[in-house]
């Protein structure tokens, strides 16, 4: 003798596993720890290149932190010191260029591209 599966039980108890499997994967996102990306430092100071403007503009780094430039545009743009201190060459779309400073000081850059492409780091000194 077989036995008739009511719809509605079905699609209630479907609906409430779907429920408990949802909660269960927000529970487990909310309580885990990222890993560590590769490649990215402790400490690490991120500016993104977009298409006319690096964001943010103006960063302050500890002293001997890296800082990490990324093409976030959909053109090729370039991380130039004006000073010549440094210089990143072409970055094409999602490259970047990392540094880290080994001086205390305002180092004022921009995208030899793209002339309105300005920002500057402030390198504070390390603490006492």
């Amino acid at each position: 003798m077989r036995h008739a599966v009511n719809r509605t039980t079905t699609r209630r108890w479907l609906s409430s596993f779907c429920v408990v499997v949802v909660l269960g994967l927000c529970a487990a996102l909310v309580t885990c720890k990222p890993d560590p990306v590769f490649g990215i430092r402790p400490g690490t100071v991120f500016v993104a290149a977009r298409d006319s403007f690096f964001t943010p503009d103006t960063i302050h780094v500890g002293f001997h932190l890296p800082v990490r430039w990324t093409n976030e545009g959909a053109v090729i743009h370039t991380v130039v010191s004006d000073s010549g201190l440094f210089g990143s060459g072409s970055l094409t779309p999602a490259a970047w260029y990392e540094i880290r400073f080994d001086s205390v000081g305002t180092f004022p850059y921009h995208c030899s591209i793209h002339s309105g492409m300005i920002g500057t780091v402030v390198v504070d000194p390390p603490p006492p």
